[in-house]
C-alpha cells in the first residue's frame, strides 16, 4: 500500500509539474491567447504529454520525485517571498489577449497624445475620436485646453493599452478615465514622454470570465514555477543565489521601471553596444549571420567588431528571448549587463569556496567587489562587464584542476576552463583579454612557492603533470575555437584609425597614478572613472587590519586562520596587487614602459588605469581571509583583551590617514572631472526626476550635492573604525547566530556605502518604457540604398537612413584619411557618400582623379541605371548596361575579404580615393556580384561557396 500511495504521489507530482511548464510555455511562445480554441487545446495537450513524458524519464533516471525529507519551511518562506517581489518587481502581465476598453482623456491644459500601443504593438491613433478642440496631427492627437472636451476610445483591442503623453514646460496636465476609474498625469516634468497605463489587472480593460479563468491560471502556474525554482535554490545553494539576485537588487533601478519609466544608462551603452545587439539579434532570430556593417562609416565589418559581441554563447539565449517577445529594448539590454555583473559576483564566491573560504565570508567578499565602484563603472560597457565576468570562473576552474585527483575531474575542470576562455575570447572587450595574463601569471605562481600553496590551496605535492596536461588542453581547445575570430578581429583593430599601436600619446591617453590609487581608497570623489575601484570603508578597513596582525598561534583558533596570516601570504597577495596597481600607472611606471617596448600589442592599448579591474579578485581573497580573522578574535574560549597594540595602532592610522586625506582634498576642491561633468549634474537630474515621479519637485544646487557626497565618504569612514572599535573592545565574546547577524549588518552598511555613488555616474535620467518590437533590418538593405545617408559621427545606425560620419579613432583609417579630409569637407563630399540624393553606384572613365569634383564630372558623362537583384549588405547583385569601357563605384568601404564576379568570372575590386569599391567593365550587359567572404567564415554567405 505505501508502495502504491508513493506512485501515486510522486505521479501526481510529474503531471502538476509538467503542467505548471506547460501552460506557460504555450502562453508566452505560441500566443495562446490569440489562438482558435482547437489549436490552443491540441498544442496544450501534446506538449503536456511530450513534458510528462520527459520527466517521467528523468525521475526513473535520477529519482527526483520521491524526497525522503520534509521540505524545510525557511527556504520555502524565502523562495515564497523572492517569487512575490520579482512579479511585482518585473510589474508581471500576461501575454496579449482580446479585451474591450472605455477611455477617455480631459485636460484644462495644453496636451499631447503622441502614441498607443496594444498589446506591445503600435496602435493607430486614428482609433480614437474627438469630441470638442482635439485635433490630429502626424505628431498626435493636441488640445489647448478644455476640461469640458474629451479625446475617447471605446471598443476591443489587444490588452494591456498603454498611452504615451509629450512633456515638457508647454503642457500641464490630463487626466486619463480607464473604465470609470480616474487617473491624473502630470505632463509639466523634466522627465521624458510619459507613458502611461494601469497597474494590472486594471490595464486589461473589461474581461471576460473565461479570460479572467485563462490569465489567473497564467498567473497562478508562473507564481508557483518561480516559487519551486526559488525554493530548490535556496534550499540547496542559498548563498550562491544570494551571490547572483543581490546585484540585481542593488541595481533595481535600471532593471525595472517606476510609474512607465526607468533609469537609463548613457554614455557609449546606447551608440557603441545596445545598437550593435539589436541589430545582431534581429538578424539571428531569422537564422542569418550577419558579417558586414553597410550602415556605419559608408561601410565597416561587423562579425569582426568586438562591439557586435558576434560570436558570444550568451547570443543563442538572446535570440531566443528576442523571438518570444519579438523585440530587444535598451531595458533589456541593462538587464543583460546587470546580469554579468551577478555572475562576476557568483563566479567570486565559487571561486573562493574552491579555497576553503567560509560560506558567509565568501559572500560577503564576492558580493562588496562585484558592487564596487569598478564593476559598477562598467555598466556603460557591456561587453566590459562581459568579459569581467568571466575572470573568476578562470580562476575557479584553475583552482578545481590544480586540486583535481583524478584523470576525470581533471577533464572536467578542463573543460570548464575551455569554455570560461571561450567566454572570455567573444565577449568583445579585447582589453580584459590581454590583462589575463597580467592577473592570472601572478594567481598561477602562487601554485610554484610551497609556503603559499599549502595555505591558499591546500595541497602539498600537487600532480603537475595532470594539471600542465589540462591546462595545455583547455587553453589549446580555446584558442583553436576562437582563433579564426580573434584573428579577423585583430585585423580589423589593425586597419582602425588609432588603434594599430605605437602611438604613446593615444597609449598613454586617461592617465591613472598612485594619488588615483589613493583616492579610490578613501576619496573616490577626486579618482578617475577609468579606474577606480572604491569598495567601500569597512572592508579596507578590515583587510587592513588583518595585514597588520601577526602571526601568532591563539589558543583554540583554527590552525587555517592562523597560517593565513604567515607573512609569506600577505607578501604574495600585497606584491600582486601592487604589481598590477604599478602597470596601470601608464607613462608614471618603469614596468609599463618595459613592457611598451616588448610586448606585442601592448602599444595598442589605452587607459591602463582600466587594469584595475584585475585587482578585484585578489582584493576579495584579502577581505575574505580578513572576515575569517575577524570572527577569530570573537572566540568564546579566549582570555583577556581583545583590543591589542595591533588592533588598536592600525585603527588609529585608518581614521588618521582616511580623514586627513579627505579632508585635504576636499579642502583644495580636488574632484576629477567626470564627477563634475557626469555624476553630479546627472545625479541632480535623476533625483530631481523621481520625485517628479511621487509627486514632488526637488531643485537641487549641484555645489552642495557634492559637497553632500564628499562628506559622506568622510562619515562612513569614521563610522567603519568606530564599528570594529566597537565590536573588538568588548571582551565577551558572540555566539554562531549572533556573529552571522553582525556579519549581515556588517554587509548591509557596506553595500549602503557603495550603493548610493558609483552605480550612478552614468545614468542618462529616466527614459519611457519602451515597447519590444521586431527590428527587421534585414528588409532595410534594398531600401536603404535608395534613402539618403545621414552625415553625423555615429556608428551602427537601426534605420534605412546609415550614417557616413565617423567618431574618433574608430572605423577605417583610410575612409576616416578621406572623410576628415579638408580638402573633401564639401557638398561634392555628400553628393559622393548619397547625403544628398542617398545614390551608391557611379560609372566612370577613370578611378584616378585627384578630387571628388573631378570625379563627379566625369560621372555625369554617363547614364546608368542599375537594377538591383538582391542586396543584404553581405551580398550584391545586379544587372547593369555599360554604354563604354568604364569603372562603376560602390561608395560602399573596400575589404580585403570582398571579392566580385562579372558575368561569373572573378575580378579584382580596385580602391576609388583609397577606400571605396570599384570595377573595371567592358561595353556591354553585365551581372554583377560582390560578396562579403572572410576566411574561414564563408558559410555565414552562401554566395561563397558557390
Amino acid at each position: 500500500m505505501k508502495k502504491w500511495l508513493k506512485t501515486q504521489q510522486s505521479a501526481l507530482l510529474i503531471l502538476s509539474t509538467s503542467f505548471f511548464l506547460t501552460y506557460p510555455l504555450v502562453c508566452r511562445v505560441y500566443g495562446f491567447f490569440e489562438r482558435p480554441l482547437t489549436g490552443k487545446l491540441l498544442v496544450f495537450l501534446t506538449l503536456w504529454a511530450g513534458i510528462t513524458g520527459a520527466l517521467w524519464l528523468f525521475t526513473l533516471r535520477f529519482d527526483t520525485f520521491s524526497s525522503r525529507r520534509k521540505p524545510a519551511l525557511k527556504p520555502f518562506v524565502v523562495a515564497l517571498f523572492t517569487a512575490i517581489t520579482m512579479l511585482f518587481v518585473f510589474h508581471w502581465q500576461p501575454p496579449a489577449f482580446p479585451s474591450t476598453f472605455q477611455i477617455n482623456i480631459q485636460a484644462d491644459t495644453p496636451a499631447k497624445l503622441i502614441g498607443i500601443t496594444a498589446g506591445g504593438k503600435s496602435f493607430a491613433l486614428d482609433h480614437f475620436k474627438s469630441e470638442g478642440d482635439w485635433s490630429l496631427a502626424e505628431s498626435g492627437w493636441h488640445t489647448e485646453g478644455n476640461a469640458d472636451e474629451r479625446l475617447m476610445f471605446s471598443g476591443s483591442v489587444s490588452a494591456p493599452i498603454q498611452l504615451t503623453f509629450a512633456t515638457g514646460p508647454e503642457f500641464g496636465s490630463a487626466t486619463v478615465t480607464w473604465q470609470n476609474h480616474p487617473k491624473r498625469v502630470d505632463l509639466y516634468t523634466p522627465q521624458p514622454d510619459t507613458t502611461i497605463s494601469q497597474p494590472f489587472p486594471g490595464s486589461y480593460g473589461s474581461v471576460s470570465m473565461i479570460w479572467t479563468v485563462w490569465v489567473g491560471l497564467l498567473l497562478v502556474c508562473e507564481f508557483l514555477l518561480l516559487t519551486g525554482v526559488f525554493f530548490l535554490l535556496f534550499s540547496r545553494y542559498p548563498y550562491g543565489t544570494a551571490a547572483f539576485l543581490i546585484p540585481f537588487l542593488f541595481l533595481l533601478p535600471y532593471v525595472t521601471t517606476i510609474s512607465g519609466h526607468n533609469v537609463s544608462l548613457g554614455n557609449d551603452f546606447g551608440p557603441f553596444y545596445y545598437v550593435y545587439k539589436a541589430y545582431l539579434l534581429d538578424f539571428l532570430s531569422q537564422g542569418i549571420f550577419p558579417m558586414w556593417s553597410p550602415s556605419e562609416a559608408a561601410g565597416f565589418p561587423f562579425f569582426s567588431n568586438p562591439l557586435a559581441q558576434a560570436f558570444y554563447p550568451a547570443n543563442v539565449l538572446l535570440a531566443f528571448f528576442y523571438n518570444v517577445n519579438d523585440g530587444y529594448t535598451r531595458l533589456d539590454h541593462q538587464v543583460f549587463t546587470i546580469t554579468a555583473i551577478a555572475w562576476f559576483s557568483l563566479g567570486l564566491f565559487v571561486w573562493l569556496r574552491s579555497l576553503r573560504v567560509e560560506n558567509r565570508h565568501a559572500l560577503f567578499a564576492a558580493l562588496v567587489m562585484a558592487l564596487s565602484y569598478k564593476m559598477t563603472e562598467l555598466l556603460r560597457f557591456p561587453n566590459a562587464a562581459h568579459e569581467a565576468a568571466w575572470y573568476p570562473w578562470i580562476f575557479y576552474t584553475l583552482t578545481r584542476m590544480f586540486t583535481a585527483q583524478t584523470w576525470k575531474s581533471v577533464c572536467y575542470w578542463s573543460a570548464g576552463l575551455g569554455a570560461s576562455l571561450i567566454c572570455l575570447f567573444t565577449a568583445g572587450y579585447p582589453y580584459y583579454v590581454y590583462y589575463l595574463p597580467f592577473l592570472a601569471g601572478p594567481y598561477m605562481l602562487f601554485m610554484l612557492i610551497p609556503a603559499v600553496r599549502t595555505v591558499i590551496f591546500g595541497i602539498e605535492k600537487p600532480n603537475w603533470r595532470k594539471f600542465l596536461t589540462g591546462f595545455s588542453a583547455a587553453s589549446a581547445a580555446s584558442l583553436l575555437t576562437c582563433g579564426p575570430y580573434l584573428f579577423h578581429m585583430a585585423q580589423t583593430i589593425e586597419l582602425t584609425a588609432g588603434r594599430a599601436g605605437d602611438d604613446f600619446i593615444h597609449a598613454t591617453m586617461y592617465p591613472f597614478d598612485f594619488l588615483d590609487t589613493l583616492e579610490s581608497l578613501v576619496y573616490p570623489v577626486a579618482a578617475r572613472p577609468e579606474g577606480w575601484f572604491y569598495f567601500g570603508a569597512l572592508p579596507m578597513s578590515l583587510i587592513i587590519l588583518f595585514l597588520c596582525r601577526p602571526q601568532r598561534v591563539v589558543a583554540h583558533e583554527d590552525k587555517t586562520i592562523t597560517t593565513r596570516r604567515a607573512w609569506q601570504v600577505k607578501t604574495a597577495l600585497v606584491l600582486w596587487l601592487v604589481f598590477l596597481s604599478y602597470i596601470s600607472y601608464g607613462d608614471r611606471s618603469y614596468l609599463y614602459l618595459v613592457f611598451y617596448k616588448v610586448l606585442p600589442g601592448f602599444s595598442a592599448l589605452r587607459g591602463w588605469g582600466r587594469l584595475s579591474i584585475a585587482l578585484l579578485p585578489g582584493l576579495a581573497l584579502l577581505l575574505a581571509y580578513a572576515l575569517a580573522d575577524l570572527e577569530s578574535r570573537w572566540n568564546k574560549e579566549r582570555e583577556g583583551s581583545l583590543f591589542k597594540p595591533y588592533t588598536w595602532l592600525p585603527l588609529i592610522g585608518i581614521a588618521i590617514f582616511s580623514l586627513g586625506f579627505q579632508l585635504f582634498e576636499f579642502s583644495r576642491s580636488l574632484t576629477d572631472e567626470y564627477w563634475d561633468i557626469y555624476f553630479i549634474p546627472r545625479t541632480a537630474y535623476l533625483i530631481q526626476t523621481a520625485a517628479n515621479v511621487t509627486g514632488h519637485e526637488i531643485n537641487l544646487d549641484r555645489s552642495v550635492l557634492s559637497t553632500v557626497f564628499s562628506y559622506s565618504y568622510m562619515i562612513f569612514s569614521l563610522l567603519a573604525v568606530f564599528i570594529l572599535a566597537g565590536l573588538l573592545w568588548r571582551k565577551r565574546s558572540y555566539s554562531v547566530s549572533r556573529r552571522n547577524w553582525i556579519l549581515a549588518l556588517l554587509g548591509l552598511f557596506s553595500l549602503v556605502n557603495l550603493w548610493y555613488g558609483g552605480p550612478w555616474l552614468w545614468n542618462n535620467g529616466f527614459a519611457s518604457k519602451e515597447n519590444r518590437e521586431p527590428g527587421n533590418y534585414a528588409r532595410l538593405m534594398p531600401v536603404a540604398l535608395k534613402t539618403p545617408r545621414k552625415n553625423e559621427n555615429s556608428t551602427l545606425t537601426l534605420s534605412p537612413a546609415f550614417s557616413v560620419g565617423s567618431p574618433p579613432k574608430w572605423h577605417y583609417s583610410t575612409y576616416q584619411d578621406f572623410y576628415f579630409d579638408p580638402q573633401n569637407a564639401s557638398i561634392a563630399r555628400d553628393e559622393l557618400l548619397g547625403v544628398i540624393d542617398g545614390r551608391r553606384f557611379f560609372f566612370s572613365s577613370s578611378i584616378d582623379q585627384n578630387s571628388i569634383d573631378t570625379f563627379l564630372m566625369d560621372t555625369r558623362e554617363y547614364d546608368i541605371k542599375p537594377e538591383i537583384i538582391e542586396y543584404t549588405g553581405d551580398f550584391l547583385q545586379m544587372n547593369l548596361s555599360a554604354a563604354s569601357p568604364g569603372y562603376i563605384s560602390f561608395i560602399d568601404n573596400l575589404d580585403t575579404n570582398w571579392i566580385a564576379r562579372v558575368d561569373g568570372e572573378p575580378l579584382s575590386l580596385k580602391p576609388l580615393f583609397g577606400t571605396f569599391k570599384s570595377l573595371r567593365l567592358d561595353a556591354g550587359e553585365h551581372e554583377i556580384i560582390m560578396a562579403y567572404c572572410p576566411r574561414l567564415f564563408e558559410w555565414a554567405n552562401p554566395v561563397c561557396t558557390d
